[in-house]
């Protein structure tokens, strides 16, 4: 009977075993976030990997795209029950709150397996991940579940995969095999628990691609292959996955299946639900918000405004909560009448600007609560966010404002809960609830407030201080701010002035304010040791106060004409603007889009240039050199301790040109306006498009002694968004990927500052418009951290030169610079020259320092520095640094051996052969090209970038290229036309009009006729006229490639090359070549033409106004602008009305409301995220008040002595295109116009909504604020 009972139960034990091995394994497939095609590879990974192995794989998905994705996983430790693995394969660079992430690792110390792909590499660090980990470290818990710790990445090239065989199951009957474009990951350790599973080699790196780890016993399988769709749906890489996974779970006796004829589609969208198998009749299945209508209760209400917690449900998003105050801790809670199942959720908070922190919990009695969102320490931006929400059995769901940065209050417009999946919110809704970043204040009072963990005081305002256009610090304290009554568009003379703000209490405010220097304009300042440099348009003064009273007494011109005529035809808007001392002893001038004409300095060099960028001089302003070129408008230069250059465009307001977060590059061209729409793929790219804006003052500030991440950071002032921007950029190969969040909320920011005890300043225009309105306009603002005591600065004078040379490798860059100032004063010696080697050498020190040494020592011993530089470029650390020095002015290069440069490309630091790059042209070596030419093959992507986004692997070849356009090495060009770097060597050949390029590229398509050649060819038939006057203003022609085409000495010679060329030419050539004609702007008679690029309104017809209607009595023009505005306060306004309206009233005619539109006026897309209401309603009512800039009217006197008058809508070099204040398009050649002279007022004529009402208005205000 025993053995009965015990054959029994062996044979259940049995069965159930089996029956355990047949059920499938349940995986969580975890995606989302940055850089990735995320959406589609979760579902290639899902099929694949189902059709392979006995597995069912479910999705914890976020469309997220940034690199802090808010993951349905994070805040649940327990995400994992029930899974027998998690694949990762998420991108959250950015998570790095400790308490999420032990969440994530949470499963895995229990003992769940783990499958991390691709880019869960690079997620969940923090800390200084830069360097090796220390083991049991804080920041080194992630690492040590991958067992291997990664950096970055390299350019996305194809990667050969070469197997080991230290984990035989998961090779099995795998074969080496090479990827497409891949991105080889920097390793920098292998954990000891690691195996090698796979090696790739890109080039001549190598690196581990696939490895196993034994975390804590727990089987974990990594790949760092995955990048792109097409490697994903490789069935090589879903086999290593697959067996990698088996292996994890230790399932070896499973089998992995070949599905045959296996596809995938790697370009289609998935379909939306609605798009699944329906009858043509069916109604479209809307998702229903559980929450609209439900009752409501709130900690508290802010009753005085009307502000009450059953708006926060009311599916109205212009309506909201807000606590009565600022408190932490106020709440609301929902209840939703019934229990229900809920997956997701949706806030909008009330303010557009700020980041803010709060929880979520759920219950189903208000007696027990289940937390369901964590955003305790969310330092993301964004004003709708969205939660993908465990919520089962749910009746109430209670939100809690815990804080917010900057500080407002607990606030939003709308809380939504849905079972199934997010709707999208209609952009109608999003418009709505951004209308109170422009709310009307009552006074102008200093509406400012400090960020959280920050110190705020009034530092100075007006009478004494007012329109603040910008501002320096002296290391010691003293602030000199630049003021300019005439703003941006006044011209009157005598109204600027620089002054200087003392703080001699402590207290934070200035107490002493005195005139240092007056001049027109004063747009940019920097002071040193009794110096200040100001840049007025068209002059860089140097302004000295020899006997230290506060006052100058003695000024040296050292630059004039840097701008042109147009700041006294037009005012300082898009002149010459911010300037910046570096540490390698330039001045950087930020160039707006006026450029200059004939700008001579000290030594009399001159140079013009149309167009902006930045420009650079040494202090005395000798050397004068342009540094980069193609920006729109940019009002400052943001210089690291490492020489990064970051600035902040502005929007073209419409035309594709939006604010733009650039990584300047020595010699690159970023494409305004000529090549950015057309011809993208030659501009350098972007790191960021953050829409509308206007782009002011920046700076980057280096000072360990203030608190992460504020000390080593830029800072961009916005005035159109009324913020001060934080941009942490992380480094990406030759650039850097971008960051911003808001740093302080205050009204019209212009410029910014610090001095060497570590006190910012912020100056605002608050109250002011483009031109002098009333004295009471604007303030500077003083933030320092709390608990942080600024420490006194010494008189460097006084200092000996071993405390000097520690201030130089001192915590903050304005040390550094300063103490160099002083050392340079004191002169070349021995002792000086080997110290700062020293220092240069010493590992032990800073960085800043030792790069901050590299340029005193360059300054210091300037040509006789050279074997000295060229013995530190030899340390891998400062390589880069020292290989700039050594080119860094073109009157100390002669002899300077190329030799050291061109070995200097085969570096591994894509920073290094950048360099090497930008030397090697200036240097002017055209033996190097041989070297630079395989550096300049533009890699070819499987997604292209768009022009307003980033693509890092882009950078180098611009670099290469640019480099053999300043060496022009026709020879070593046109031979490599036989060899593999054709199609190369022709992009760059397309840049040089030289008669021996053309000869040779027509004789070759009289041969042998290609596209390429024939391209290159077009593209030669004009150049680029010389700038001898004007501005092509805020409307210039963007079909490119040059604004104004000129023919040369080559042109004809192409002309005739062209036509006997393509007479051999095949058909379907052809065709193409017609496209490249018309693309150039190149009309020849004989060839073909095809359309122009530049589109032209079609609709021509005069602005007609409607007779108004109703009673007289009510319409504007009869009660008159005070009543006007009262009744229109408390009108709702009705959209779809006041979208009739627009058009009726004859708003279209002169204004685009979509991205993409021809340009017209003034664009009126995000309006109200830019003007206040009470704006809106002057240029309205008085067209005349506020003249939009950009949009001044003019009147032009042609040839035969006609007038027209109007604004200018396109403008090229040889036509411009008005718009008269009928809304009349006319178009004239340059030729004819014999006159052309700015009229005061608008050309928006007055009186078009008279004959409404102030009902009517509101509804064309709700139109406007919803556009």
């Amino acid at each position: 009977m025993r053995s009965f009972i015990f054959i029994l139960t062996f044979l259940n034990i049995m069965a159930w075993n089996l029956q355990a091995y047949d059920q499938p394994l349940r995986a969580l497939l975890v995606t989302g976030g940055c850089c990735h095609d995320y959406a589609k590879q979760k579902d290639i990974l899902k099929q694949g990997l189902e059709r392979r192995l006995n597995i069912t794989i479910d999705h914890a998905h976020s469309g997220d795209k940034s690199t802090n994705p808010p993951l349905p996983i994070f805040g649940k430790p327990n995400y994992a029950e029930g899974y027998d693995v998690v694949i990762h394969d998420e991108c959250a660079a950015d998570m790095k709150n400790p308490k999420i992430i032990a969440g994530v690792l949470s499963p895995h110390n229990k003992g769940i397996p783990g499958v991390n792909l691709h880019c869960a590499m690079h997620s969940y660090r923090f800390g200084d991940y830069r360097k090796p980990i220390k083991s049991g470290a804080e920041n080194a818990k992630w690492f040590e579940y991958i067992g291997l710790q990664s950096t970055g990445h390299g350019p996305q090239q194809p990667i050969a995969i070469k197997f080991e065989n230290n984990v035989p199951f998961i090779t099995k009957g795998i074969q080496n095999w090479t990827t497409k474009r891949e991105e080889l990951y920097n390793n920098i350790t292998i954990l000891p628990s690691a195996k090698i599973v796979a090696y790739g080699v890109q080039g001549n790196r190598k690196a581990v691609v696939a490895w196993t780890n034994n975390f804590k016993g727990t089987r974990v399988f990594s790949t760092s292959i995955g990048h792109n769709n097409v490697t994903v749906a490789d069935s090589r890489y879903l086999n290593l996955v697959s067996r990698g996974l088996l292996w994890a779970v230790k399932r070896q006796d499973m089998k992995v299946a070949k599905p045959k004829n296996e596809t995938f589609d790697l370009n289609s969208k998935p379909k939306a639900k609605s798009a699944k198998k329906k009858s043509l009749n069916a109604k479209i299945s809307v998702p229903k918000n559980a929450a609209t209508g439900k009752k409501v209760t709130a900690s508290s209400e802010e009753k005085s405004k009307g502000n009450l917690s059953k708006y926060a449900t009311d599916g109205n998003p212009t309506t909201r909560w807000c606590a009565a105050n600022g408190a932490a801790g106020s709440w609301l809670q929902v209840d939703l009448g019934q229990i229900q199942d809920i997956q997701n959720i949706r806030i909008i908070w009330e303010k557009t600007n700020s980041a803010y922190q709060y929880k979520v919990e759920g219950s189903i009695n208000k007696k027990q609560w289940k937390l369901l969102v964590d955003q305790s320490e969310n330092k993301e931006v964004r004003q709708i966010t969205a939660h993908k929400v465990n919520a089962k059995k749910i009746r109430y769901f209670k939100v809690t404002y815990l804080s917010s940065k900057p500080a407002y209050w607990g606030s939003f417009w709308e809380f939504e809960a849905y079972e199934g999946d997010l709707p999208e919110l209609p952009r109608k809704v999003i418009k709505a609830s951004q209308k109170s970043a422009n709310t009307t204040p009552k006074t102008n009072d200093p509406r400012i407030s400090a960020p959280e963990g920050f110190n705020l005081t009034v530092f100075a305002k007006p009478p004494l201080v007012n329109y603040p256009v910008c501002l320096t610090a002296a290391p010691t304290g003293e602030l000199f701010v630049g003021i300019d009554e005439q703003g941006s568009l006044g011209k009157q003379k005598g109204r600027g002035r620089v002054v200087r703000c003392l703080d001699t209490d402590g207290d934070g405010k200035a107490d002493q304010v005195n005139t240092f220097a007056k001049m027109d304009h004063p747009r940019g300042l920097i002071y040193d040791n009794g110096q200040l440099w100001v840049l007025h348009p068209p002059y860089l003064t140097l302004y000295e106060d020899t006997d230290h009273d506060g006052i100058a007494d003695k000024e040296d011109r050292l630059i004039s004409g840097i701008s042109t005529d147009y700041v006294g035809k037009r005012g300082a808007d898009h002149t010459t603007n911010g300037i910046r001392m570096a540490i390698d002893g330039w001045i950087y001038i930020a160039v707006g889009d006026f450029g200059f004409n004939k700008a001579v300095g000290k030594d009399g060099r001159i140079l013009s240039r149309r167009g902006g960028g930045i420009v650079r001089v040494r202090p005395d302003g000798t050397e004068m050199e342009i540094y980069n070129w193609g920006q729109r408008n940019i009002l400052d230069a943001c210089i690291d301790p490492y020489l990064n250059i970051f600035t902040r465009d502005n929007t073209n307001d419409g035309g594709g040109w939006d604010i733009r977060f650039s990584h300047i590059i020595q010699t690159a061209e970023y494409g305004y306006p000529s090549w950015y729409k057309n011809f993208s793929d030659e501009i350098m790219p972007t790191l960021a498009d953050y829409g509308g804006g206007s782009g002011c003052g920046g700076m980057f500030y280096h000072d360990t002694r203030w608190p992460k991440p504020f000390s080593h950071a830029v800072y961009t002032c916005d005035w159109g968004r009324s913020a001060v921007f934080l941009h942490n950029p992380t480094p990406n190969g030759a650039t850097f990927d971008s960051h911003q969040e808001t740093f302080l909320a205050i009204n019209r920011p212009t410029d910014i500052d610090v001095d060497g005890s570590g006190r910012m300043y912020v100056s605002s225009w608050q109250g002011g418009g483009f031109s002098y309105s009333h004295p009471n306009v604007g303030y500077v603002a003083q933030i320092v951290p709390k608990n942080y005591k600024p420490e006194s600065f010494p008189d460097v004078s006084q200092l000996n030169d071993t405390i000097l040379y520690q201030m130089l490798t001192g915590p903050s860059q304005v040390q550094n610079l300063h103490a160099q100032r002083e050392i340079l004063r004191r002169g070349q010696n021995s002792s000086r020259t080997e110290s700062l080697v020293n220092i240069a050498l010493n590992k032990n020190k800073p960085l800043a320092g030792r790069v901050a040494a590299i340029f005193t020592l360059k300054q210091l011993d300037r040509g006789q520095a050279r074997a000295n530089l060229l013995k530190l470029s030899e340390q891998a650390d400062i390589t880069e640094f020292a290989l700039r020095a050594l080119t860094d002015r073109q009157s100390e290069l002669d002899n300077l051996d190329s030799a050291t440069f061109v070995r200097a490309l085969e570096s591994q630091n894509l920073r290094v052969r950048a360099q090497a790059l930008i030397s090697l042209g200036r240097l002017g070596d055209v033996s190097a090209a041989r070297s630079i030419l395989p550096y300049a093959t533009a890699p070819h992507l499987v997604k292209k970038p768009l022009q307003n986004q980033p693509n890092p692997t882009a950078v180098i070849p611009h670099l290469a290229t640019r480099a053999l356009v300043a060496l022009k090495p026709i020879d070593i060009l046109l031979a490599a036309l036989d060899t593999e770097y054709k199609s190369t060597a022709l992009s760059v050949l397309k840049y040089i009009h030289d008669s021996r390029v053309v000869d040779t590229l027509v004789s070759r398509i009289k041969d042998k006729p290609d596209l390429k050649t024939f391209t290159t060819l077009i593209r030669l038939y004009h150049r680029e006229g010389e700038y001898n006057e004007g501005w092509w203003g805020t409307r210039p022609d963007t079909s490119g490639p040059y604004f104004d085409r000129t023919k040369w000495i080559g042109s004809d010679k192409i002309e005739s090359g062209l036509k006997v060329a393509l007479n051999r030419a095949p058909k379907e050539m052809v065709n193409l070549i017609k496209q490249s004609l018309t693309k150039h702007k190149v009309n020849i008679s004989g060839l073909p033409k095809g359309r122009s690029l530049i589109e032209e309104d079609i609709n021509n017809d005069p602005i007609r106004i409607p007779r108004p209607t109703g009673d007289p009595k009510n319409w504007i023009a009869s009660i008159g602008k005070k009543s006007t505005i009262e009744r229109i306060s408390k009108a709702k306004g009705n959209e779809k009305a006041g979208k009739k309206l627009f058009t009726s009233q004859g708003c279209i005619a002169c204004h685009t409301t979509l991205n993409g539109q021809t340009p017209k006026g003034p664009h009126l897309a995000d309006i109200s995220k830019r003007y206040k209401t009470s704006e809106l309603i002057e240029s309205i009512l008085n067209p005349n008040a506020v003249i939009a800039q950009g949009f001044d009217t003019y009147l032009f006197t042609l040839s035969d002595k006609s007038a027209h008058l109007g604004f200018v809508t396109l403008e090229s070099a040889d036509t411009i295109n008005i718009r008269n204040t009928a809304g009349v398009l006319s178009k004239f050649s340059s030729k004819q116009i014999r006159k052309r002279e700015k009229i005061p007022g608008s050309s928006m004529p007055p009186g078009l909504v008279a004959g409404l009402t102030p009902e009517q208005l509101a509804d064309l205000l709700a139109y406007l604020k919803s556009i």
